[in-house]
């Protein structure tokens, strides 16, 4: 097989490739002979039919399998031939068949582009000290308390803090609010038996103050001026008015921070033992924030160590994704007129992906050089993970629908990123950011 490569501009490179007559003359010969061995054609019995027929019977068949696997044979002599080859996508291939029966190739690659990797061992990052003190477990204390709270019924006015339990429905102008909209708005129709949790943050900035002093039984009108970040657009600055019909008031009771509190989720611990096991779980926590930082840091650093040419058609297709996340992100904000944003995400999402591209590569490469590979069991792993989270139930099902959508490599390279990531972020130079600490210490 005589192939040949040529590397061009923009991380391309032209493949030319021919396969002697004789090599494909004797595989379309086993081609045929497999078909030979099932093939049902009336008047012979299975397996006996001459070849001459299969050829016809089967000549568009077994014409697409010779292609196909040619093609193949050329793809892998041609990395074989050339191991510092690094291949993306090995395009869309031009093949034909001379008049003298070989078989030939050419086809335009998209490669892994050429650089210099900079030094990756001991990049210095900065993080908070993960050292866990007496106030971090008290402040989880308190906050395992705070989520066991119990709302029980009073029979006074409404105050700030208390849960107020309400019917309601609103008007826009005199209008129930759909109408004055001319579509759905979901929960602002109206609710029976809603909890209002009376804070000053709270979703409807307005409504808990306008509920104070409220008694069950009590009916009132509370007009809310719609703030700038309200997900309904059509809202914003109007006049709502929330129709309100009080039900109960319920007072907000924190039980004590005992071993009683805890016996449910730490049966039989005293409260030492529990303090214990909340510090050591603070300190994992911290530890992998601590981590997740490192990592990201590592990826900045390298981001803007070096810059180098990409694959222009791998660019526009990434940053087309990144621009589609982020239109969909500006409009679940509210984002309406997007005439004067388009080009301005359009131009983030490139920059963004030329970012991110050159860091895949530059930890692909780090991999390729400290031999870090996934296992077979590790991949395993991965998708019983992955088949748990979307709930799949058939794990054999799972594999082949993942196969059937291209997600094997992807998860493959996700395990491989993270590897390199985790040999990066362990030989980090690290330094403990006293601005992060001193800011913990004032919070």
């Amino acid at each position: 097989m005589d192939i040949t490569i040529e590397k061009q501009a923009d991380c391309t490179a032209t493949l030319k490739a021919t396969v002697p007559a004789d090599a494909v003359a004797t595989l379309k010969d086993q081609i045929a002979s497999s078909y030979t061995s099932h093939a049902k054609i009336p008047g012979f019995r299975p397996g006996k039919a001459p070849k001459s027929v299969i050829l016809k019977r089967y000549e568009a068949a077994i014409e697409e399998e010779l292609v196909n696997r040619l093609s193949e044979q050329v793809c892998d002599e041609a990395l074989t031939q050339n191991p510092d080859l690094k291949v993306l996508d090995f395009g869309k291939a031009e093949t034909a068949t001379t008049d003298n029966g070989e078989f030939t190739y050419s086809s335009t690659l998209t490669i892994v582009p050429d650089f210099e990797l900079p030094e990756y061992m001991g990049i210095e990052v900065s993080v908070a000290s993960d050292d866990v003190t007496d106030a971090d477990v008290e402040d989880a204390l308190n906050q395992f308390a705070q989520q066991n709270a119990k709302f029980e019924t009073v029979d006074r006015a409404a105050a700030m803090g208390d849960v107020t339990v309400i019917d309601f429905k609103t008007t826009v102008e005199g209008q129930p609010t759909a109408d004055a909209l001319g579509k759905p708005v979901g929960f602002l129709e109206g609710r029976e038996g809603h909890w209002v949790f009376m804070e000053e943050d709270s979703f409807m900035p307005g409504l808990s103050e306008g509920l104070v002093g409220s008694k069950a039984g009590d009916t009132k009108d509370i007009s809310i001026t719609v703030p700038e970040n309200f997900p309904f657009a059509d809202l914003i600055g109007k006049e709502l008015v929330f129709h309100v019909s009080v039900k109960e008031i319920r007072e907000k009771q924190v039980p004590a921070i005992d071993d009683e509190l805890f016996a449910t989720a730490l049966p039989g611990k005293t409260m030492d033992e529990i303090k214990d096991i909340v510090r050591e779980n603070l300190k994992q926590q911290k530890e992998n924030a601590n981590n997740e930082a490192k990592a990201d840091q590592i990826s900045e650093k390298l981001a803007d160590a070096i810059d180098f040419e990409l694959p222009e058609a791998l660019v526009e297709r990434e940053s087309y994704n990144v621009l589609q996340r982020k239109l969909y992100a500006a409009m679940q904000a509210g984002e309406k007129e997007f005439d004067g944003i388009v080009d301005k995400l359009r131009e983030e999402a490139k920059t963004e992906t030329r970012r991110n591209l050159r860091v895949y590569f530059m930890l692909q490469e780090v991999a390729r050089r400290e031999n870090i590979s996934v296992t077979d069991h590790e991949m395993s792993n991965a998708i019983m993970r992955l088949a748990q989270q979307e709930k799949a139930t058939n794990l054999k099902s799972f594999v082949k629908k993942l196969q059937k959508e291209g997600r094997i490599p992807g998860i493959r390279l996700s395990l491989i990123t993270s590897k390199v990531l985790d040999l990066l972020v362990k030989n980090a130079k690290v330094t403990i950011s006293e601005a992060k600490e001193e800011t913990a210490a004032a919070e």
